[in-house]
C-alpha cells in the first residue's frame, strides 16, 4: 500500500472512531437529534437482534425510537473499546467494538437502573458530510437491570449485514 493510502486509512480510522464517540456522547447528552445525524438517510438500525419488531428503517423510525427512549432516561454513560474496523471498500467498513452502558431512568428507584455489556456491530459508508452509520446492531452479553443476554455467542465475524 503507498503511503498515500496508508496515511488516508489512518485518518479514515480516527474518523470511524470519533463518530463512535460522538454517539456515544450524544446518547449521554440525551440528544436523539444528534445522534440521528450521524446515520444515513436510508440506516437501518436494530438494538435488539432477531425481532424484526426492534428493526428501524430510516432516520425518521429511529429518530423516533431513540426520542422515546431518551425521553424516560435521566442520565446516562456510553463506552466503546475494543474496536475493530474492517476496510470493504475504500469508502465502506465493517466495525465492531465492545461496549458498556448505564442507564437511569424517570422511574427510579421503582425502575430500576440498566447496565449492558455488550458489542456493536456496525457499517459506515463515506459521505459528503464524513463517515456515516449505515447499519447498526447492539449485542447484549449481559444486562444488570435488564433481562438480555448471551446475543453474541454464535455470531459471525466479521458481522455481516441484510
Amino acid at each position: 500500500m503507498s503511503l498515500e493510502k496508508t496515511i488516508q486509512e489512518l485518518k479514515d480510522r480516527v474518523d470511524i472512531l470519533e463518530t463512535m464517540y460522538e454517539y456515544c456522547r450524544h446518547a449521554d447528552n440525551l440528544d436523539p437529534a444528534s445522534m440521528v445525524a450521524l446515520f444515513v438517510d436510508d440506516c437501518v438500525a436494530n438494538f435488539v437482534p432477531g425481532s424484526d419488531e426492534y428493526t428501524l428503517r430510516g432516520k425518521a423510525q429511529l429518530g423516533k425510537m431513540l426520542s422515546d427512549a431518551l425521553g424516560v432516561t435521566v442520565s446516562g454513560s456510553h463506552h466503546i473499546s475494543n474496536a475493530e474496523i474492517r476496510f470493504d471498500t475504500p469508502d465502506q467498513v465493517t466495525f465492531h467494538s465492545y461496549m458498556y452502558s448505564w442507564q437511569r431512568f424517570t422511574g427510579f428507584p421503582a425502575t430500576a437502573d440498566c447496565h449492558r455489556w455488550g458489542r456493536y456491530e456496525n457499517r459506515f459508508v463515506r459521505t459528503p458530510a464524513g463517515w456515516r452509520i449505515s447499519r447498526l446492531k447492539l449485542i447484549s452479553a449481559g444486562e444488570y437491570g435488564g433481562a438480555r443476554i448471551g446475543e453474541q455467542l454464535g455470531r459471525p465475524f466479521p458481522p455481516t449485514f441484510d
